[in-house]
């Protein structure tokens, strides 16, 4: 007989009650293992797709960028540009205006110019298409619709 001190030995202590946990542990492993297969290739064709589409918004961004770049440079031409001929008040006045636009445009392409170039360091430091407020993701719909957005629906319309 036992002494009272000492710790009864349980069954599930003995090697054979350790095996069944064992076993059985592993069973449900397994189990979640063969549940989570099909979500893991699922997956993986959406990282594939989407570095795919990646690149594709990069060279967008890219060209898009390029195509800012000009069109600020012909605005700054045409700011600067000024004619001479005239000394009519009325000509004066339709000058400054042209001018006046030409400079705005110049200023909104500027902004327009940061956030592509801020879109594509996104996507080169791998957090392109994440909310900057909430660190979710962005809708795909948003992203094709305007590719340097920074922010989801929820997060613009909580800003506005």
């Amino acid at each position: 007989m036992a002494s009272p001190k000492e710790p009864r030995k349980r069954r599930s202590d003995s090697p054979l009650g350790v095996r069944k946990k064992v076993r059985a542990v592993s069973r449900k492993t397994k189990a979640k293992l063969e549940r989570a297969a099909p979500k893991l290739q699922e997956v993986q064709a959406s990282a594939t797709a989407m570095a795919e589409n990646l690149q594709q918004i990069l060279q967008t961004l890219l060209a898009e960028m390029q195509r800012v770049k000009s069109e600020i440079q012909k605005h700054a031409l045409m700011a600067q540009d000024r004619s001479t001929s005239g000394n009519d008040i009325g000509d004066d006045g339709m000058e400054i205006e042209q001018v006046s636009k030409h400079l705005a445009l110049k200023e909104h392409l500027e902004r327009l110019l940061a956030q592509i170039e801020a879109a594509v360091r996104r996507i080169e430091q791998g957090v392109y298409g994440m909310c900057e407020r909430c660190g979710q993701a962005i809708l795909p719909e948003r992203l094709e619709v305007l590719p340097y957005a920074t922010t989801c629906m929820n997060c613009a319309r909580a800003a506005a």
